[in-house]
């Protein structure tokens, strides 16, 4: 009979390594059906573990594992700050991955943390994984790491674990009803990736904004695509070079706010003379700068914080119901959202 290791036993009995580790060591919750299961794989290939990968099972596991789309987002970066902080400041070791938004990079990284061997994970999703088969692909891997996650920003909503979101329609509403109240009724967004939730969100909260006020959606004012610096530019350029532009736009993300702002600077135009706007968070180093750009603040750093602190409670207390923590963003007027009326044409 050929020799097996623990992930022949966990393919044969269906279940993750972490689930047949567990059921080895007498350590962690496994119902009895599959304990039951994997001991009879056990027998049946005559299995016995080797003193040293029990003992190595048994370590106590001190890292921490963050996946994020993109380390050079400045939105990411200061949520890898917040991470990284509490982590430091709890004692354990942060391991970092990217998945640069896409599904199966997410994969791999979620796999990379299983042989990382991390206690718990802080996870921004690389896609909603709405469709059925990527999300039993991304439980199971999930379900592999044997420990808890937490998921941060993006909402996976049939996973059952806790969470830590934005709340992106109040956020996307509150932006577009400053720019109603300072005067402006052609209103433009950059609305960035529908296909996320919070993509589809924001765009929703400035929809609503506009309705309910009494105006008008203009399609041609509605810029979707991806939350992309050099699309955003383009976009712009394009549109404030059409016969009927937008007097502002709401601006979904920081990616696309830097575009955007890239796009008036070369265009030679003015904010808010010629276009006003209110971004979603703040850019890097606008405080430092005292630029006069209003958006929303979501604390990014202390976002990236409390899903850490999260996951440590869950560590102390791992039978409480999931919890989930929505942040409502907190929005700054600085001046870029002002309505400056035009000349009238001669």
């Amino acid at each position: 009979m050929k020799s097996v290791n623990i992930q022949d036993i966990a393919r044969e009995a269906g279940v993750g390594k972490a689930t047949v580790s567990r059921v080895i060591n007498g350590k962690g919750y496994v119902s009895r059906e599959t304990s039951a299961k994997v001991k009879a794989v056990m027998e049946r290939y005559h299995y016995q573990p080797s003193a040293l990968a029990r003992s190595l099972s048994r370590q106590e596991r001190d890292a921490i594992g963050l996946i994020i789309p993109e380390a050079n987002n400045p939105f990411f970066s200061s949520l890898l700050t917040g991470v990284s902080e509490m982590t430091d400041k709890c004692g354990y070791t942060l391991i970092l991955r990217t998945s640069g938004n896409e599904k199966e990079r997410d994969y791999k990284a979620l796999e990379a943390m299983r042989y990382q061997r991390v206690k718990g994970l802080v996870y921004v999703p690389a896609c909603n994984y709405e469709n059925e088969r990527d999300f039993a692909e991304m439980a199971s891997r999930l379900s592999d790491l044997g420990g808890p996650c937490v998921v941060l920003d993006r909402p996976i909503h049939r996973l059952d674990c806790d969470c830590v979101l934005s709340d992106n329609f109040s956020g996307a509403y509150a932006a577009t009803e400053a720019l109603i109240h300072a005067g402006h009724r052609e209103i433009g967004v950059i609305a960035g990736n529908v296909q996320l939730i919070i993509g589809r969100e924001r765009l929703e909260g400035y929809r609503n904004a506009m309705t309910q006020n009494g105006l008008a959606l203009h399609p041609s004012f509605l810029l979707t695509g991806t939350f992309d610096q050099e699309e955003a530019y383009r976009r712009v350029i394009a549109m404030m070079r059409s016969p009927r532009r937008p007097t502002a736009f709401f601006i979904a993300n920081n990616r696309s706010e830097i575009g955007f702002l890239n796009a008036m600077r070369d265009m030679k135009l003015k904010i808010p003379d010629d276009a006003a706007f209110v971004g979603f968070d703040e850019l890097p180093g606008q405080l430092v700068f005292e630029l006069p750009i209003s958006c929303l603040d979501r604390e990014v750093i202390l976002l990236g914080a409390k899903a850490t602190q999260l996951l440590m409670r869950r560590f102390d207390e791992p039978g409480r119901p999931a919890e989930k923590l929505v942040i409502v963003p907190r929005l700054s007027l600085r001046g870029s959202e002002r309505y400056v009326p035009q000349p009238a044409a001669r």
